[in-house]
Formats: structure tokens, sequence, C-alpha cells
């Protein structure tokens, strides 16, 4: 892959030394006014005009809007924010060769081997440039706090897009700046004045164009933002893609839409800004106003003092795919003997002892499609495992054995089309809950024989939008659904009517964000596991938040991106703490 990057980095390289020259006969080249506003238009319509129709075409009421602005405002301001110093960083790297190029001797041999640096960067795949990011940044002394930065994803996303930026400016370069330039070094104009006179007039567009674009491919960018991302820092690009992988149409629509209007908003506030800018003070002071608005302390989501705080005993497993390592766990179950067992996206399942040593592994039949979210220890002493993917529910031994199956795809009744987790009444009914536009609970008997299913898509009392875990109180013969994409808890009773509803959207006591878990303590209590807000919630039998636990991080007590949450009879809470690679153990 490097190979094959330096090699279109030269081809590029030769290429844009081309673009210098043909830019001085630029005059001979012209194209007609007329054809020019045809393509300009032409180009509009589809790149802009058409999708925009077609969006608006679908949107049936207000409320994916509304919901944005209540689940999704922090995100794009973060995103925004590092998409905005990205642009920066990269129209400043991209100015570098141009500066170094008027070096005597030596000037024009860097130039060229800064510009397919750059080129190399923007050709080697995004995640493996930002693994490289991190290494560098580990290895060199004083800057290694930067790893937990959000100004790290800037500077992953500047050194991603900066050969773009480059590309750019000299395909844009005009030789009216050069002939200006020798007029006003005739009339004795240097440094500063120089600049404010000629340069800046003629630079601008080009700069501003740049910029703008810097900010829309940092915005969105995924694979090196992924990898650089702090722990529990929102980010736009990544709730889109699992809007996405929920199969949330209403929502992606809007967020697209949204987006397109605030690329509109943004680039008419700056041409603007730019237009009614007067001489050296005005520039001098924009600049300072946008630093300061860049660097004040947003915060970190979910930083605020916690009223309870659970002694935290320590973690197991790391990342990799070896005994006792994980990629990406996403749940767990505790067994009656102290033994844990956990899946991660590799589709194995491990086992661990009471010293949380892995003493045995198996996998799932099938795992090109995708890999499992949930499992249920049974009544009957066997491990159901949400086959997520594959719709249907896999029956294993505790050895690892496949005993039985039941489900396939399709919307008909005991058919599944994303299955969650699994749950037991005390006499033996199993539930299963599943998504992806289902969404709804389906009953079956000891021996997989449908009985019936509630719930349908939606967020009205009685709908669901991806319930993600079921268990059931035995005492109280209350089903308890964490109801993820409605940011609440749902209780049932064992014939599917509904009996409450625990949680709002939000980030404090009593609210939630994505709970993609939960489970009952002893008392009959309700620990929820919080994907959004990084955090554990302590619910009483009433529904009352009494305990907040956890925040966004990589130290112990901190979270990232926690996906499942099991407690056994010593009260010890193992938590999921998938972004982390790791389980943590706490004791309530």
């Amino acid at each position: 892959v490097l190979v094959m990057a330096v090699v279109c980095a030269v081809g590029l390289t030769v290429a844009v030394n081309r673009w210098r020259s043909c830019a001085r006969d630029e005059r001979a080249g012209r194209i007609p006014q007329r054809a020019l506003w045809i393509w300009t238009i032409g180009l509009w319509c589809l790149s802009l005009a058409c999708p925009v129709v077609l969006l608006l075409c679908q949107v049936r009421d207000a409320g994916p809007f509304v919901q944005f602005l209540s689940l999704h405002s922090d995100d794009l301001l973060w995103s925004f924010w590092s998409a905005l110093w990205a642009a920066v960083l990269a129209c400043i790297i991209a100015a570098v060769p141009g500066w170094i190029g008027n070096i005597r001797r030596i000037g024009s041999v860097l130039e060229t081997v800064i510009v397919m640096t750059l080129l190399v960067a923007l050709f080697v795949p995004a995640s493996v440039m930002a693994v490289g990011l991190l290494r560098w940044t580990s290895l060199v002394p004083g800057i290694q706090g930067l790893r937990l930065s959000w100004m790290m994803v800037s500077l992953g996303q500047a050194a991603r897009f900066a050969g773009v930026a480059l590309m750019v400016r000299k395909l844009l370069q005009t030789t009216q700046r050069r002939d200006l330039a020798d007029v006003a070094q005739l009339d004795g104009l240097t440094g500063l004045a120089k600049w404010r006179h000629v340069d800046l007039p003629c630079a601008w567009p080009t700069l501003i164009a740049v910029f703008l674009m810097m900010m829309m491919f940092c915005l969105t960018e995924l694979s090196a933002t992924m990898v650089l991302l702090p722990p529990g820092l929102p980010n736009f690009a990544q709730r889109l893609l699992n809007q996405m992988h929920y199969a949330r149409d209403e929502h992606v629509i809007a967020s697209c839409l949204i987006l397109i209007g605030f690329f509109g908003i943004l680039t008419g506030v700056v041409l603007g800004l730019i237009r009614s800018v007067q001489g050296m003070r005005s520039v001098l002071w924009m600049g300072m106003c946008l630093l300061v608005l860049t660097g004040c302390d947003k915060g970190s989501p979910g930083s605020d003092a916690l009223e309870k705080v659970p002694e935290v005993i320590g973690s197991f497993g790391q990342t990799g795919r070896g005994p006792g390592q994980f990629m990406y766990p996403r749940a767990i179950e505790s067994l009656e003997n102290g033994y844990l067992l956990v899946v991660d996206k590799t589709g194995r399942i491990q086992t661990f002892d009471q010293h949380y040593k892995c003493i045995g592994t198996f996998n799932m039949p099938q795992t090109e499609n995708g890999k499992p979210t949930g499992m249920s220890l049974g009544p009957d002493g066997r491990l159901y495992v949400a086959d997520t993917h594959y719709h249907r529910v896999c029956v294993f031994s505790l050895d690892g054995e496949l005993q039985g199956q039941f489900g396939q795809f399709g919307t008909e009744d005991g058919c599944f089309i994303y299955p969650t987790d699994v749950a037991f009444s005390p006499d033996g009914r199993i539930y299963v809950s599943e998504y992806g536009g289902n969404d709804r609970i389906s009953v079956f008997d000891p021996d997989f024989h449908f009985l019936f299913a509630f719930g349908s898509s939606g967020s009205q009392s009685g709908q669901f939008s991806r319930p993600s875990a079921v268990t059931v109180d035995p005492k109280k013969n209350i089903l308890y659904v964490a109801d993820a994409c409605n940011h609440r808890i749902a209780l049932y009773d064992l014939e599917g009517h509904v009996l409450n509803y625990w949680g709002q959207l939000g980030q404090g006591p009593g609210q939630l964000r994505y709970p993609y878990d939960l489970v009952l303590t002893q008392k009959g209590d309700v620990l929820v596991c919080e994907y959004g807000n990084n955090r554990i919630q302590w619910f009483n039998a009433e529904g009352e938040s009494i305990g907040v636990y956890g925040e966004a991080g990589r130290h112990l007590g901190q979270l990232a991106y926690p996906w499942g949450v099991t407690i056994d009879a010593h009260q010890h809470v193992y938590v999921v703490d998938a972004g982390n690679n790791r389980i943590q153990i706490w004791q309530l």
C-alpha cells in the first residue's frame, strides 16, 4: 500500500509542477463566459440542488429535526471546532512548500520533498496514517498528552487532507498576483505592506475556498477520526454512521439536510466577513476573534462532579486477538460459579474464571455478516446468544457446543431482522428483542415455538426504537427493555402491556443517552449502561436515579463507549468498556 501511495504521489508531484507553469499561460486558454456559466449551473444542480430536493421529498414531519437539536447538537459543535482547527492547520501546511521554495539553492528540492510527503499521506489509508501519528506522538518527549486531546483529531485530519489543499492552491493560482507583486516591488512596497495590498486581495478567495473545502472534508472524515478520537468526545460523523447502521432513515435525512444548511450558512458568513474586511486592523481583529472562540474550553461531556463514586477494583483484558484479549467487546454474562463470558467483534466468546484468566474460547458458527450484541444464561444452564446479523438465536452449552438455534430473516411471526438480546420469564418463556424495522419483542416457549410479539417501530407508547437489551424481574414479573434510540427504559408486564417508562434524552441524573444494556441488582434496582453518556446509572425500583458512575476517559473508573454490564453475587459490577478493549470491575 505504501509503495502504491509513493508512486501516486510522485506522479502528482510532477503534475503539480506542470500546473504552475500552465497557470502562467492561463490567458491563452480562457473558457467562454457563457460556457462557464452553463457548466457551473449544471454542476451546481447535479451536486447540490438535486440531492437536496430528493432529501426534502422524503421529509414527513419535523420530529427528526427537533430530535437532532437535542441529541446531536453537541456532536456537531465539537466536530465543527475540531474541523475548523484542522482546516486552519491544513491550509498552513499546504502553504509551507511555497514558502520553502523561496529559499536559495535547496528550496526547490525541499519543496518537492514536502509536496510528495503530503501527497503520500493523502494516498495512505487514513487509519494507517492515524496509527502512525499516534506512534510518533508517543515517541516525541513532551507531547504524549496530545494523544488524549481533541487537537489530536484536528492534527490527523489536517495531515490527511493537506495534500488536497496543496493541489487546490496550485490549480487556482493566477498570474495577476505575480504581476502586481512586481509592480509593488518597483513602488518600494515590502513585508506587511506588500502582503496587505497585493497578496491578501489576490489570495483570499483561494484561501477561503480551500479553508471551506477542508472543513467539509474534516467534518465528515471517519477512518482517521475514529482512531484518534479521545474517548467520549462527541463526533458528528460517527453518530451519522450509527444512524445509517440502525436504519434510522428519517434521522439520516434530517442530519444531511442540517449539515448542508450548516455549510451554506457558514459559507455565507465567512464570505461576508471577508468582504467586509477593511485594512490590516480588521484582519487581525477577525483572526483574534476566531482564536478566542475556538480556544474557549467547552468542557468535557459528562465531566460534571459525580454524586457517588464506586470503588474501582480493577480491570482485565487488553487489545488483541489472543486469549484474554479483546477486539471491541460488546456483551458479558456472569455465571453462578463466578465465571464470566465475554463476546467481542471477532465473534469469539471467551470464558474467564474467578481470577479473570481466560480458560476457554469458542466461536460463533458464522461471522462474516456481523457479530453478536447480546447473550444470556438460560434457566436450562445453556447460553443463548443473539446472533444479530444472522437473524437468529444460537444456543450453546457452556463448553461451546452449538446445541440449537431458532429464528430466520423476516418480518413474520417468529422471524427476526436484527435480534439484540434474550431474557427469560419464571415459567421458561423466552423474550427476544430486535431492531432494524421490526423493533419489537418476540416471545417463545421453552421449545422455541413462537407465542406472540409486541411493539413496533416508533417513539410512542408501546413502540421501540432499537430495543438493545431485555431482562426480567422474576419477583415482580416485570420485563425491563433498554429502548436505546428512544433514550428510555420501558417497563412491561410479561404479557406485553406497557407499565411505565423511565428516563428521557439528556446527560443529567435520571436522563439517558443510548442505554445499551441493563442488569438487576439483588434488591431489584436497575443498573443501566449508557453508551452515549459513557457511564453507568443506578435506578431504584421506583425509577429514581440514585447514582451516576463513570465519565469519558482511559483511566480506571472512566469509560469509552460502554456496551454491556452484569453483576455477580458479591455485588461486583462488570462493565464492558468497549472503546478501551477491557472489562472494568466495580464494587457498588
